[in-house]
């Protein structure tokens, strides 16, 4: 794919994707890196180290550079980011694109301006940082920039960002640490709980996607879920309904609209409205959980869409700012850190 001048980049916590101008989304990988415990050299990174997840020997370790919003490794992210930027632009080391780069909302400007940084040490000529919310908000199709008030709830791997957006502007935004992470935690819990069951992160994911649901569905799912017994030590499996997913889900699914409720308490009046009257939009792909846009419906009394494709919202929102700059101008991409995530002056 040599020859890209301008690109984006979703640098998700769980799943990363790449866009370049003209052509759309050209790379979506899961955001691991695989690497040798005393030499630190990868391995494997994207799919292949998620593959390994859960199944290395004790000289192997596979993670995410990226965990709830924050950098756990920038030695190792840098070394991911180098790998998906050979992938999609080449090796030629004279060639260096722009990139806009999809962030985290709140991130602290150290850790914003570290992460340009490893960018340009990747290649890059230069980065114009965006955020999550604003991109996502893009790409599921709203138009932010108008004189009203519009709401976007992207549930993402690690955290959920909320945003009420008017005149291009995030004029209320708050991150709450409830995620794709926290179901997949959650179920691991309740079957700990429930079925004396240990189970690793894939199987509850795979449980979730699979059978997950924030209500009750038409027809009752089952799934069998394998791992270690906490009573005898030795492998074992259960039958995990769909009903069962609703009640380990549940706690999860509470915290987060007790916080939804209070952003929309401090929401002004005249943006409520607004929010009232067109609905409320739901993207990520932690919002892909069965049910969860009704469940929020019915609880906070307000109409919620789920978007076309959810999980790839940010990804699209990226590619229509590199197509379309001129459309976008008013639009401020960035919010700011947590220090100043609440109301805006």
């Amino acid at each position: 794919m040599f020859g890209v001048d301008e690109l984006g980049m979703d640098l998700g916590t769980s799943t990363l994707h790449m866009v370049v101008r003209g052509k759309g989304i050209v790379l979506s990988e899961p955001a691991y890196v695989a690497y040798d415990r005393q030499t630190r050299d990868v391995v494997a990174v994207g799919e292949q180290a998620r593959r390994m997840y859960g199944r290395t020997p004790a000289g192997l370790v596979v993670e995410r550079p990226l965990r709830d919003g924050r950098i756990r490794s920038f030695d190792l992210l840098s070394k991911m980011l180098r790998y998906f930027m050979r992938k999609v632009v080449g090796k030629r080391a004279a060639f260096r694109p722009r990139i806009l780069l999809a962030l985290p909302g709140g991130m602290a400007p150290s850790e914003r301006q570290t992460l340009v940084d490893v960018m340009v040490d990747a290649g890059v000529r230069s980065v114009v940082p965006v955020d999550e919310s604003v991109a996502s908000a893009i790409g599921a199709g709203m138009r932010i920039d108008q004189p009203y008030g519009r709401m976007n709830i992207d549930v993402g791997g690690g955290r959920t960002n909320v945003s009420v957006f008017s005149f291009g502007h995030q004029i209320v935004w708050d991150i709450l640490d409830v995620g794709g992470d926290k179901f997949d935690d959650a179920i691991i819990d309740y079957l700990r709980k429930k079925h004396n069951l240990l189970i690793g992160s894939r199987t509850a994911e795979e449980l979730k996607i699979n059978i997950g649901a924030a209500r009750m569905r038409g027809t009752k799912l089952t799934m069998d879920a394998c791992g270690r017994s906490l009573v005898s030590g030795l492998p074992r499996a259960v039958t995990v309904s769909s009903e069962e997913m609703i009640e380990a889900l549940d706690e999860a699914l509470r915290d987060m609209l007790i916080a939804l409720h209070r952003i929309i308490e401090r929401t002004p009046p005249e943006l409520a409205s607004d929010i009232f009257d067109e609905g409320i939009t739901l993207s990520g792909g932690g919002a892909q959980l069965y049910g969860l846009d009704e469940v929020l419906s019915d609880q906070l009394k307000i109409r919620t869409t789920l978007a076309d494709e959810p999980a790839l919202c940010v990804a699209h929102g990226l590619s229509a700012l590199i197509d379309d700059p001129d459309r976008y101008e008013n639009i401020d991409l960035v919010s700011g850190s947590r220090s100043d995530r609440n109301v805006r002056d």
